[in-house]
């Protein structure tokens, strides 16, 4: 009988303990400080500010770009420019980022100065809203830049399609700058874009000739180049013209770009002609392309011998003219 109680007390003993036991871990547990969960590494960009670039000409058809911060890209009526925050989603033990709708903190947005205003009032487009409202599964992943519809002008932009997560797609959509709704368009579309400003210089070889100067043309921005060391030719009519242009092109990397719709592919070629050439001379020396785009030894001294020398070659006005289509062809 008294082993009996003996084993039973022991019984209660030992509950009694097991309970303290846990209830004392359980207590400890609360008190001990949660960790924190890892913090998301991300992305992020600052859109320029007014201060970043500037216009001038007696039509402010130039526009003179800082390159140190986001996209930057000048339209008919807008430059244009960007900011975001988008977080790298990745899964424990593979080294790809995984594609994700958009997250609570991550912002997209591309910002618009009209540039015929005074004062260049900004507009700011919400990109992952305007393509949410286009593909409820979609999210933007790349800037294209204008496209030109007759006037409608249109900023391509490339998203992925998450609708089957495991096998997403990319896909080129447009978004309207003025009613910012994103679109498909048919995919014979013919497009105007901002390079066509270049079109007149491309009958020659401007591009190698300006290349050979430290300069990368021609498109609608004009930027140098420092292939190999090389040092931008300041020894050009451009900077006689507009002496505060050297330090910020060749010192400080900034970018002048060509309004596309405040001067002609034949003004442009006209103009470059006397910018680049040689301090005190007054035109560059370039020659008319071959069909096979090579250059000939026949020299091009304006625009109208340019668009004479592509009157009488056809194959090289396929080349360089044309209209770039929405399924992705380029000019005919």
């Amino acid at each position: 009988m008294v082993n009996k109680q003996i084993f039973k007390n022991r019984k209660v003993i030992g509950s009694l303990l097991l309970f303290l036991v846990v209830t004392g871990s359980c207590f400890f547990l609360l008190l001990k400080p949660s960790q924190k969960p890892k913090e998301l590494e991300y992305l992020m960009g600052t859109a320029r500010g007014k201060s970043d670039f500037q216009l001038f000409g007696d039509k402010n058809q130039y526009v003179l770009a800082s390159t140190n911060k986001g996209s930057f890209f000048v339209s008919k009526t807008y430059a244009i420019t960007d900011e975001y925050k988008t977080f790298i989603v990745e899964k424990e033990g593979e080294i790809h980022e995984i594609p994700h709708l958009q997250m609570e903190g991550e912002y997209w947005n591309l910002i618009l100065y009209n540039l015929d205003e005074e004062g260049l009032p900004e507009r700011k487009i919400d990109l992952f809203q305007a393509v949410r409202n286009y593909n409820p599964k979609g999210v933007p992943t790349r800037l294209i830049g204008s496209y030109y519809v007759e006037d409608t002008h249109y900023f391509g932009l490339e998203i992925r399609d998450l609708t089957d997560e495991e096998n997403w797609v990319l896909r080129t959509v447009y978004l309207n700058v003025e009613t910012e709704e994103v679109v498909d368009l048919p995919k014979d579309t013919k497009f105007g874009r901002d390079s066509d400003i270049s079109d007149t210089a491309r009958i020659t070889n401007y591009n190698k000739v300006i290349d050979s100067k430290g300069y990368i043309g021609p498109l609608n921005e004009i930027v140098t180049t420092r292939s190999e060391g090389q040092v931008p030719d300041p020894n050009i009519n451009i900077y006689s013209l507009y002496p505060d242009l050297e330090d910020k092109l060749i010192n400080q990397n900034w970018s002048l770009y060509v309004r596309p719709d405040k001067v002609t592919p034949d003004e442009c070629f006209d103009t470059l002609l006397h910018w680049f050439a040689p301090k005190g001379e007054d035109l560059l020396t370039v020659y008319g392309r071959n069909d096979d785009g090579e250059a000939s030894d026949v020299q091009i001294r304006n625009s109208q011998e340019a668009n004479a020398w592509l009157e009488q070659h056809p194959a090289l006005r396929k080349k360089i003219t044309g209209d770039y289509r929405a399924d992705g062809s380029d000019k005919e």
